[in-house]
């Protein structure tokens, strides 16, 4: 379990509800994970946890009676692994180690968008593990090839969100 879920499930538990709340892996591209919390608690409790989560730098809204969470990664969380080195995770590091200082937006907020939406993507697919792992991969080489196609850069992002370390 890495880092960013134990610490959203120590605050979940740490709140009075009338069951444990779920902790989910998002279901939308634009949230990392989701908690049914509003379904589990009371209103004080659900507004106990914004005030918590959002202090701790997490953007949080209600939607459809669940909290959907994210929160800007520049470097994978403690203890997250990728799934493991097949093809397209290697052309998305092979494309990720080439430098392109003739693209343009390097530093603009569509291409920072572009690297939360790629980690997001990944960090879902690391825990779902499988095949999975690999189509999110796919998905992120090909967006990233289109960019480049299209004179863009691709997102600045941290390797190890691709590379398996040794425990």
């Amino acid at each position: 379990m890495n880092r960013l879920r134990e610490e959203l499930l120590l605050r979940l538990r740490a709140l009075p509800a009338r069951r444990p709340p779920a902790l989910r892996r998002s279901l939308r591209d634009d949230w990392l994970y989701a908690t049914d919390l509003p379904q589990a608690a009371d209103r004080e409790s659900v507004r106990l946890f914004l005030e918590a989560v959002r202090g701790a730098g997490w953007r949080a809204e209600e939607l459809d009676g669940w909290i959907e969470l994210d929160q800007r990664l520049d470097r994978p969380p403690e203890n997250w692994q990728p799934g493991p080195l097949g093809l397209e995770t290697a052309c998305c590091l092979s494309l990720l180690a080439r430098q392109h200082p003739d693209r343009e937006g390097g530093d603009g907020a569509e291409t920072r968008e572009a690297a939360a939406r790629a980690v997001r993507k990944l960090m879902k697919a690391g825990e779902a593990g499988g095949a999975t792992w690999e189509k999110a991969c796919g998905e992120v080489h090909r967006e990233w090839a289109a960019r480049l196609r299209e004179r863009k850069c691709i997102p600045e992002m941290d390797a190890g969100f691709l590379i398996r370390r040794e425990k």
